[in-house]
């Protein structure tokens, strides 16, 4: 009888990234797209910082009795002034109203914004020179505060816009320029190291022109993992590495690498064969195994270990992936990239993958937790894409990415799909 340190991937992942902190701060950061706050942006004025037109229209002042009002006059208006953005707001006169265009201060004293399409113009004559309105109907059921946004409406002036943790992206970018800022406090950029193992892989600068002997396959893990890397704009480039079936070359190159990294991602040599060195030298080196083999396909023999940096104290992921291809890519995004989310500081750091409904489930039944690749077949609707086991990349290339079914499922969903 199997037995696992946990149940489902997300209690593993959960165990794993406990420890783990993000990595140091960056002060006065300029080029901030794509990274992750380290402390809060603050608005340095109200936002809006004036009461002003939601819409073009005319303002107008409800200071006499309702009765006796503008908006009861049934005469010719006077437009006594215009309301422009960019400009201070002109002053409001006894009768009359104020042509005001959307972004333009309104000015003090009025209380509402009728609509343009609620009133009958009349182009400037000779006198008044900004010409005359009559209203429609609908203009009489405006209500005080309409079409107005009110000043600090969206935000008052020293209240948070942003918090640490939010990856600043095109609106987050927007936001911090609203309130004068060019530079902000960040997270350093998470450093990655990713060793492939195994002797069976050629050398990645082989080409495709050059006769490779059948004994040897190409390195894809590499390619696959790094192109993982990239959609974490927080992630500097990753050190790439390839190591032998070499104990203590293994070793070496372990205790490198999470000395000058925050994670280290190893594929290959995590299963029980007899040049499987990974288990035995993440236990040599000092690291804690919290898990290896989980109730998983692909990636069963997956290990996931912390290191205690000695020096700085700081918790450093290991994770171990099987070599396979399928079982290497589908772990990456299942295990490693939530965790170098966390590491970057990113406040919602756990995987929060979309539903979808499949639109066939197959007779197949697995007492595992099961990764299945599919592509999307519509909003919301994903269909198999059939391998030939977890060496199948060729069938991993067809498809979007992946969703995840519990043990003994067998019905259409909705299952948790997580995309390349």
């Amino acid at each position: 009888m199997n037995h696992y340190a946990f149940d489902c991937p997300g209690d593993a992942i959960a165990a794993l990234a406990e420890p783990l902190t993000p990595v140091d701060v960056e002060h006065d950061c300029g080029n901030l797209l794509g990274r992750v706050l380290a402390g809060p942006i603050i608005a340095d004025r109200d936002n809006p910082a004036a009461d002003v037109s939601a819409m073009d229209g005319y303002a107008i002042a409800m200071r006499r009795p309702v009765e006796s009002s503008e908006l009861h006059c049934n005469d010719e208006i006077p437009v006594t002034g215009e309301s422009i953005p960019g400009s201070p707001a002109p002053d409001f006169a006894d009768f009359g109203v104020i042509r005001i265009f959307t972004g333009g201060m309104v000015p003090a004293g009025c209380d509402r914004v009728i609509q343009r399409e609620y009133t009958i113009e009349t182009p400037a004559a000779k006198s008044p020179p900004l010409g005359t309105i009559r209203w429609r109907a609908e203009a009489k059921l405006t209500r005080p505060a309409d079409n107005i946004r009110g000043r600090a409406e969206n935000i008052g002036a020293g209240e948070q816009a942003l918090s640490s943790g939010v990856v600043v992206r095109g609106p987050q970018a927007g936001v911090i320029a609203s309130f004068g800022l060019t530079t902000a406090t960040v997270h350093r950029l998470v450093r990655v190291a990713i060793i492939t193992t195994g002797d069976e892989l050629d050398d990645v600068n082989h080409t495709s022109n050059e006769s490779l002997p059948p004994w040897k396959i190409r390195n894809s893990n590499a390619p696959t993992l790094q192109s993982l890397m990239a959609t974490r704009p927080y992630v500097a480039s990753p050190t790439m590495l390839h190591v032998p079936d070499d104990p203590e070359h293994l070793q070496k190159a372990v205790l490198d690498a999470i000395a000058a990294h925050d994670i280290v991602i190893l594929t290959g040599g995590v299963s029980m064969g007899d040049h499987d060195y990974v288990p035995a030298i993440t236990a040599a080196i000092g690291a804690k195994t919290i898990f290896h083999k989980l109730p998983l396909r692909p990636g069963k023999p997956i290990l996931g270990a912390i290191y205690q940096d000695a020096d700085t104290s700081t918790a450093k992921p290991i994770v171990g992936l099987p070599g396979n291809p399928v079982s290497a890519t589908m772990g990456a995004v299942r295990f490693a990239l939530p965790l170098i989310d966390k590491l970057a500081g990113v406040m919602h750091w756990q995987a929060t993958p979309q539903s979808v409904m499949l639109d066939e489930i197959g007779p197949k039944i697995l007492h595992l937790h099961w990764m299945r690749a599919v592509r999307m077949s519509g909003p919301g609707r994903a269909e198999l894409v059939v391998g030939k086991g977890s060496g199948d990349l060729v069938s991993l290339g067809a498809s979007d990415g992946f969703i995840e079914m519990p043990p003994n499922a067998n019905h259409p969903g909705p299952w948790p799909f997580f995309s390349w």
